[in-house]
């Protein structure tokens, strides 16, 4: 009942919030170069509206709110029943949150089908975009039935039945949905995180000569064959830099030109390539697959084993194991 009384009513304006962000995330995922404008502002309002509504319950007692959370434990149909804001009710505001939602989502929905590319398959353009809309139509529906159809039809209360399987699946889809931004943050960020990919292997104006491209190679190939810098942990393009007396830029225009990568790219591909070598080598027999990615000079065995399996194709154990067979 405490957690229902801190959020009912103080944080109810925040919902006016969850469309219309829904809705710029859409936009900004299936249009290029969209970013917010000023007039943007405009979709705030109902949200500071019913924060200054809500204003005089926020600051009511901790006890009324308890009174309040208990009568929504009795019959969840007093969330729309109770008169909580100061010039409207929480009918009204449901009624305009239902009515607005509804607006958003069919324009999330008609940008997406208008701009969504047609023939290169994407998996957050074509399935999570869709799957994240499939689930908003569930929430606005789910809610229409149960706060404007079922009250007119049937005459019972709706009661908080405690921990039960529904209550255990709707919070489990909650933490699916939200958590999984965090572990798959191109949800979020894949047109950033694209154009940002684009503007590395961007080749500068500036040109090197083929003799220059040469020199670089060989003085790098020699370096890294004797010295293995990359086996330490800090190695960077800087120190890179000094050590061979060839600028920054020149190295970044050829790892570019030549290799279509950067810096840190190469850096993790000698690492993996050094990896390889000692498991090849039967290393892995004498010490951890853990052990042989710090000795790479990788930091954690997580950063090892995702860059090697994207690099090789296979984890680390799967590789050490396919080799232990042949």
């Amino acid at each position: 009942m405490e957690i229902v009384a801190v959020l009912f009513g103080n944080f109810d304006a925040f919902f006016y919030l969850l469309y219309p962000l829904a809705y710029f995330y859409v936009r900004g995922m299936v249009q290029e170069n969209t970013l917010l404008c000023p007039k943007d502002l405009l979709h705030l309002i109902p949200f500071f509206i019913q924060l200054l509504d809500m204003l005089p319950y926020s600051l009511t007692s901790f006890a009324h709110k308890i009174l309040i959370a208990e009568l929504i434990k009795f019959d969840i149909h007093e969330l729309v029943k109770q008169q909580l804001g100061f010039f409207f009710s929480a009918r009204f505001h449901f009624y305009v949150k239902l009515l607005l939602s509804s607006i958003y989502l069919f324009y999330s929905c008609k940008i997406y089908f208008r701009h969504r590319p047609r023939n290169e398959k994407n998996f957050i353009l074509h399935y999570w975009i869709p799957g994240f809309l499939f689930v908003q139509i569930l929430l606005i529906l789910f809610l229409a039935y149960f706060f404007l159809i079922l009250p007119g039809s049937n005459h019972f209360k709706l009661t908080y039945q405690g921990n039960s399987p529904w209550n255990y699946l709707g919070l489990g889809s909650y933490l699916v949905l939200s958590l999984s931004v965090f572990y798959f943050p191109e949800f979020l960020y894949a047109p950033y995180i694209i154009a940002e990919r684009e503007a590395k292997l961007k080749i500068p104006n500036y040109e090197l000569s083929a003799e220059k491209l040469v020199e670089i190679e060989t003085k790098l190939d020699l370096y890294l064959e004797e010295y293995k810098p990359f086996l330490k942990s800090t190695f960077s393009l800087a120190q890179l830099s000094a050590t061979l007396d060839i600028p920054v830029h020149h190295f970044n225009y050829y790892f570019r030109k030549t290799q279509q990568s950067n810096f840190l790219e190469q850096r993790m591909r000698w690492r993996i390539r050094h990896a390889k070598e000692l498991i090849d080598a039967g290393k892995d027999k004498i010490i951890t697959l853990e052990a042989i990615g710090l000795e790479s000079g990788f930091q954690s065995r997580t950063t090892f084993f995702v860059n090697f399996k994207e690099l090789v194709g296979e984890s680390p154990s799967a590789y050490a194991e396919r080799k232990n067979s042949n």
